[in-house]
């Protein structure tokens, strides 16, 4: 052995917290993407409710559950914000 140092092995701590945040971003994208997949679910079963006059159907119009639609569909990568679920989008009130 040489005792000389590789530096193109240093790990510096700007890589390491680099390392830290994309495992913690894809984590929040996984949980981001399963929330959007149920949500479209539920939106779904909402406007059948809608439909059909179901008493148990949340507030909203038709209108306004498929303009929320319309918001969760988008709510991906490349979206402003995603994958940070305090800017989801919100149901109809």
């Amino acid at each position: 052995m040489s005792g000389n140092i590789d530096w193109s092995q240093l790990i510096t701590k700007a890589a390491k917290d680099a390392e830290v945040a994309a495992a913690e971003r894809a984590a929040a994208v996984q949980i981001e993407d399963a929330w959007r997949l149920k949500e479209t679910a539920f939106i779904a079963d909402q406007l059948i409710g809608i439909e059909d006059g179901d008493p148990a159907a949340l507030p909203g119009t038709e209108a306004e559950w498929r303009a929320y639609r319309t918001k969760v569909r988008n709510w991906k990568e490349g979206a402003q914000f995603f994958p940070d679920l305090t800017h989801r989008p919100i149901r109809p009130a």
